[in-house]
């Protein structure tokens, strides 16, 4: 890793590479935070961090009494997805599950920022999306719903599969084309604290916007992926 890159990224890399090869196999313990800092010189906060990335990479358990186990030798691997047809977009949507923060009337600022008519009343939807067998936010998503088609609060807590579903499922208006593009960005403080990341982080921004059979949008959507933790994979043919 280059100079620039964060001290706790750094100490995160080198107990990595210390468990992939076997100094500190499964059901052993790390050493504590006080000991890295000795160790490494580093700060208790740097310890701290670094043993948060291992922990949601899925490489340690920390328990209360023991310290921090090893669970695993490879990390869980960055969540990929494909691109290449609608249903691909709302597999996604069934590979992962939505914690839903707010509920309520769109703000004016996510209406112009997902290009949608001002003069239409949206019903806005703002969550983390959660991978399985994972602690750590896959990502921050904003949602907006035409409001007579938003499905219910209550009714998307267990809803296991994407908005666009739910409204195809009760309201008999289907995906026709999404529009799709991504952006490289930093994190900003909020949205950094929300995904268990650190302001200035390269992330991943997708904005979609889901049009009808008559090419009016009925729902669109802003999701940000901290860069490490997402890819994107396509496959064109001729």
């Amino acid at each position: 890793m280059s100079d620039t890159t964060p001290l706790y990224r750094r100490l995160a890399q080198d107990l990595r590479k210390a468990i992939s090869q076997g100094h500190y196999p499964t059901g052993s313990l790390l050493p504590t935070e006080q000991d890295l800092c000795a160790q490494h010189k580093v700060s208790r906060h740097t310890a701290r961090d670094a043993l948060r990335i291992l922990t949601d990479e899925g490489l340690i358990e920390r328990r209360r009494g023991a310290g921090s186990v090893v669970i695993a030798a490879k990390p869980v691997g960055p969540f990929s997805q494909g691109w290449g047809e609608i249903g691909d977009i709302l597999q996604y949507a069934r590979d992962t599950r939505l914690v839903i923060l707010t509920y309520g009337p769109a703000t004016a600022e996510d209406v112009l920022a997902m290009g949608l008519d001002a003069n239409q009343p949206w019903i806005g939807i703002k969550g983390l999306r959660m991978r399985a067998g994972s602690s750590k936010p896959l990502a921050h998503t904003s949602i907006c719903v035409r409001k007579d088609l938003a499905p219910p609060h209550a009714a998307l807590t267990d809803w296991p599969h994407a908005i666009a579903e739910f409204i195809a499922r009760h309201n008999g208006v289907l995906a026709a084309r999404i529009e799709q593009d991504i952006s490289a960005v930093k994190l900003g403080r909020e949205l950094a604290k929300a995904l268990h990341e650190h302001a200035g982080e390269p992330a991943l921004r997708t904005r979609r916007r889901y049009l009808d059979s008559e090419g009016v949008v009925f729902q669109a959507s802003i999701s940000v992926h901290p860069g490490e933790h997402f890819t994107y994979a396509m496959s064109v043919s001729r």
